[in-house]
């Protein structure tokens, strides 16, 4: 009896890895939400993640134990201001878009855990019950955020 030789693993296709979605991509998908309010949730997201974002000013001491590089220019000394200044406008859009959900905790809760963290309302909920409420919340949250 012959035996006919399997392929190896080198041999085999590669998979692509498997992507997460994100709560806002899983919730499109399942139609519980419209385009426009995905549209609203991502930049909600967008600007949550800026806001949130760490990073300070750049130590002098940093720069200067850098060697210099003949032709390179010196780091930007306002470099480290301008991304403080960036998270601060973030920070004030993110208020403003807060104020449209009245600071509502609830609210502003579901939009920060699914648009911001991307986490879908199983996983910010913690269980299947809680997750359902958590899609509605979430969706009155972003039919609030899309009036002007």
């Amino acid at each position: 009896m012959t035996r006919i030789p399997s392929a190896s693993a080198s041999e085999r296709p590669a998979r692509p890895p498997v992507r997460r979605l994100s709560g806002l991509e899983h919730l499109s998908r399942r139609g519980r939400i419209s385009r426009s309010q995905r549209a609203a949730g991502e930049a909600y997201g967008s600007v949550w993640r800026r806001s949130q974002s760490e990073g300070g000013l750049p130590s002098p001491l940093a720069r200067a134990a850098e060697p210099f590089v003949q032709g390179r220019l010196p780091p930007d000394p306002g470099a480290g201001l301008s991304a403080a200044e960036a998270r601060l406008r973030a920070r004030r859009h993110l208020a403003g878009l807060r104020r449209r959900l009245a600071d509502h905790p609830t609210l502003v809760g579901a939009c920060d855990r699914i648009c911001g963290q991307e986490l879908t309302p199983r996983e910010a909920a913690g269980g299947d019950r809680e997750a359902g409420r958590l899609e509605a919340v979430l969706a009155i949250a972003l039919d609030l955020l899309l009036r002007e």
